[in-house]
């Protein structure tokens, strides 16, 4: 994915980006003005939503198919994307929502949640030493 805020991220999962954002690593047909076809492996959209490609074969009418092994295409030049029909639509929503809004279990490290401290005397009697037994005045 590329480096979109996490405000932005989940702005963007209700809306046809945020779906598009999750058919990254996905073989796709993506249809241009002027009749060109372009198929590949979608890599990333960006914040302009500009798509980018690889792995391109890009056809065009009465004439050969072009072999791309990156290709980055503007938003306002798309005229269709095909979603391929293995993909199945609601799960891959629902899959991106949680991605978005994880669990409080399911957070690693942040900053977000205070620290719980223990307290008891099994706990108190497994903790370090403040100071060394070597230590002197």
């Amino acid at each position: 994915m590329s480096n979109l805020n996490r405000k932005y991220k989940k702005e963007s999962c209700r809306t046809l980006l945020g779906f598009l954002r999750c058919l990254a690593g996905q073989r796709t047909q993506i249809d241009i003005y002027g009749g060109i076809m372009l198929v590949g492996l979608l890599v990333d959209i960006d914040v302009n939503h500009n798509i980018q490609l690889s792995q391109v074969t890009m056809s065009r009418p009465l004439q050969r198919p072009i072999s791309f092994t990156r290709l980055c295409v503007r938003y306002s030049n798309v005229r269709y994307i095909r979603v391929p029909d293995e993909i199945d639509v609601i799960e891959t929503i629902r899959q991106d929502l949680r991605k978005m809004n994880p669990k409080p279990s399911e957070i690693f490290g942040g900053g977000q949640k205070k620290m719980h401290v223990r307290k008891g005397k099994e706990y108190e009697k497994n903790l370090p030493p403040l100071r060394p037994d070597n230590y002197h005045y």
